[in-house]
Order: structure tokens, then C-alpha cells, then sequence
């Protein structure tokens, strides 16, 4: 009896110590609130991350690609935790169609995209609680092709902050196919011909061509109608122009190991087009392209149970989130 008891009592503390890991690794040092943000196209629903101290200024967060929510499943939040430490709000929101947002995010272009976050920022503007004496768009991966017309237009924008941010549409397709079949051990002949192939698909929409003519031509089925329009709208997006008009600083993110996006080339294009004092660049060792920890790269388990038990100290490579928490107190 006493063995089973003491089996019993270890279990129950095991239990206690995981459900305390999970509650303080799930609990933000921020006060969270949905918002609804009008724009001219419906409305959006919106994410606020407000510090619980002073409000220093507020972090507009733009999503990559995909169907994102506002806090993309919970990961920003160990982010927007450390932009509360300074002093700094921090606002997003699911993409149209995504949660309760109208509208459908595959019926924009980047220049809808950068519509969009202008009209978020208005709408901050408005609000009583947000301080927008500073005001940082934050972005990841395609929000590189959004925020540099965001920053180059507008006076009230402070600063950027771009996580792996690409310059062209099509060479980073190039650089992410080209990679993926390195992973996979193909020859250097069998990558030239699929990145022939698909240089063949990309001028046929860049053409024009519709959805059904395209299948027909390639018999490609990894589109649907919506995808296929979405990229017939992008594929020509390019960073160069838009970079170069940027008024305000900028700060780069780059991932040592990104897969999806060419590193070099995106430091090489930025250090071209801005002058040194508008310009920071930093690379964080031995993470890929969505900043996950390292130990956890490789293990879809293992980003799972980080996600669900410990998001703040486990899941998002410490480097990065130290690093834009100096960024937002330098600013």
C-alpha cells in the first residue's frame, strides 16, 4: 500500500510541476483584448497586446503568407510579451477570410496588402489607449513586399522591423525549390530541369493566362482557383523600387539556415539601396526561416509540445526575441 501510495503522490506532483510549467509559460506579461478594426473593405478582427506599464508607442504586426490569425496560433505572443516589457503595444489581426475578418486575403495584391496596413494604422490613430508618437511595422517572410510601400509613404512610420523579407518573387521561388531538392539529394542536372519546368509555368502567368488554360498546359493541380490568382496578382512583386524610396530606419532579421528565403541576396539588395545609418542587419546563428529554437527544427513533436506547454522559453529561439526586445528599447 505505502509503494502505490508514494506512485501515486509522484504522479500528482509530476501533474502539479506540468500544470504550473504550462500556466506561467502561457501567461503574458501584456493585457490581451480582441478589437475590431474597420477599413474600407469589412472589418477585421484584431489582436491587442497592451503593456501593463507605460505605452511607449505601438508594434503593427504583418503577417507572411498564408491564412494567418492574428496571433498566428499563439506564436507571436512570447514576441509581443517582450515588446510589452518596453513599453510598447502591440496590434494584429486575422487576415481577411481568416476568423471573423471579412473578405478573402488570396483577393490581394501586395498593394492591397499595404492599403490594409495603412488603414490599421488610421485606425490606431484613433484610438485613445494606443500611443502613436512611435509606430514600428513589424514584419515576416512575404511582408517584405508590404512593408517597404508602407514605410516609404508614410511620415508617421518610425521604423521597421523585417524578418526574413525577400526581394523577388520569382528567384525566391528559385532559391526555395533549389534548396528543397538539395535536401533531398537530387542532382545538380534533375534541379535545372524542374527549375526549367517552372520558369515555363511562371511565363504562363505571368502572361495572363486563366486558371483552366494554365492547368490544362503544365497539368499542374497543386493550385486551386483562389491560389492561382493570388499568385497571377504577385508573382512580379520586387522589393528593389519600394526599398529605395524607405524614409525611416530599418532593421533586419535574417535566419542563418533559412531555406525559404536567400539571406545573402536580401542583406546584398538592402545594404545596396539604404544608406549605413538608416540600416541594420542581423543574422541569428543556427535558426531557419520561421525562428523556431534549433533543438526543435527537425521534430514536429517537438514543436508541438513546446507550442502547447512552454511557447515563451522554448518554442521561439531566445537570440531572436533578444534581439528585437534591443531593437524596440534602442528605438
Amino acid at each position: 500500500m505505502k509503494k502505490r501510495y508514494k506512485v501515486l503522490l509522484t504522479m500528482l506532483l509530476v501533474i502539479l510541476v506540468l500544470a504550473g510549467v504550462f500556466l506561467f509559460e502561457n501567461s503574458y506579461g501584456m493585457q490581451e483584448k480582441h478589437v475590431t478594426i474597420k477599413t474600407e473593405q469589412g472589418e477585421l478582427s484584431g489582436f491587442a497586446a497592451m503593456p501593463e506599464e507605460e505605452n511607449e508607442g505601438v508594434v503593427i504586426f504583418v503577417h507572411g503568407d498564408g491564412p494567418q490569425n492574428a496571433t498566428q496560433d499563439g506564436g507571436y505572443k512570447p514576441l509581443m510579451e517582450r515588446f510589452a516589457k518596453q513599453g510598447y503595444a502591440s496590434i494584429s489581426w486575422d487576415k481577411p477570410g481568416v476568423g471573423d475578418s471579412a473578405g478573402n486575403w488570396l483577393d490581394q495584391s501586395m498593394d492591397d496588402r499595404a492599403d490594409e496596413v495603412s488603414e490599421v494604422i488610421e485606425w490606431v490613430k484613433d484610438q485613445e489607449n494606443f500611443n502613436t508618437e512611435k509606430i514600428i511595422l513589424w514584419g515576416a517572410s512575404q511582408a517584405g513586399w508590404v512593408i517597404p510601400k508602407v514605410q516609404q509613404e508614410r511620415d508617421d512610420v518610425t521604423a521597421s522591423i523585417l524578418v526574413g523579407p525577400a526581394i523577388n518573387w520569382l528567384r525566391q521561388g528559385e532559391y526555395f525549390t533549389t534548396e528543397e531538392m538539395k535536401r533531398d539529394g537530387k542532382t545538380e542536372d534533375e534541379i535545372k530541369y524542374v527549375l526549367n519546368e517552372d520558369r515555363k509555368e511562371s511565363e504562363l502567368i505571368l502572361s495572363g493566362a486563366a486558371f483552366q488554360t494554365y492547368k490544362q498546359e503544365t497539368g499542374d493541380d497543386s493550385l486551386d482557383e483562389d491560389r492561382y490568382t493570388f499568385v497571377q496578382k504577385n508573382i512580379a512583386a520586387d522589393a528593389t523600387e519600394d526599398i529605395k524610396k524607405i524614409k525611416s530606419p530599418v532593421y533586419v532579421i535574417l535566419a542563418e539556415n533559412d531555406a525559404n528565403v536567400n539571406s545573402a541576396e536580401t542583406e546584398k539588395v538592402y545594404r545596396q539601396l539604404l544608406p549605413e545609418w538608416q540600416l541594420a542587419v542581423k543574422t541569428i546563428d543556427n535558426v531557419g526561416h520561421s525562428m523556431l529554437n534549433p533543438s526543435l527544427h527537425d521534430s514536429d513533436m517537438l514543436i508541438y509540445i513546446s507550442a502547447l506547454l512552454a511557447p515563451k522559453h522554448t518554442l521561439i529561439s531566445q537570440d531572436y526575441l533578444d534581439y528585437c526586445e534591443d531593437v524596440i528599447r534602442d528605438i
